[in-house]
């Protein structure tokens, strides 16, 4: 069995993690002549005024008071690593990071998810568990996680 990848889908919230993670899907896009899709998720807790009142939450705090140009900086910093000629979609989506980027894979036919082992953090990512961990037990696709 050949393993192509064609549609490389990368998750990235801004952090040291997901940098490294879009690193790796450029090189495994150049390797297979793929197309990346770079999803950045704004998180629905960044927009509840709980949220600003969490101690010690890693999430920069005008992800909470503008998350639309939040959300465009973080992909247009992560389409700067991608190298030319490669085909890149960017994609921002509201709500859950777990759900929402193992659903976009399946709806959008991704062939593997490339994603950071860990990323700025969130309040649900403390009280239910990391990203990562959930995308690789319920991906429709293979997951590579970047350390």
């Amino acid at each position: 069995m050949e393993v192509l990848y064609k549609k490389i889908l990368v998750p990235v919230d801004g952090s040291v993690h997901s940098h490294k993670a879009l690193s790796h899907a450029v090189a495994l896009a150049r390797s297979f002549v793929a197309e990346i899709g770079i999803l950045y998720v704004s998180v629905l807790s960044q927009q509840v005024p709980l949220y600003d009142q969490v101690k010690g939450a890693k999430i920069p705090p005008n992800a909470s008071t503008d998350p639309v140009n939040f959300a465009k900086a973080i992909l247009a910093e992560a389409i700067k690593q991608v190298s030319e000629g490669i085909l890149v979609q960017t994609h921002n989506e509201v709500g859950e990071p777990r759900l929402l980027i193992t659903d976009f894979a399946a709806q959008h036919a991704y062939d593997v998810i490339v994603i950071g082992s860990r990323g700025l953090g969130t309040i649900s990512g403390l009280l239910l568990g990391s990203v990562s961990t959930y995308v690789v037990q319920h991906s429709p696709c293979p997951v590579l996680i970047i350390k």
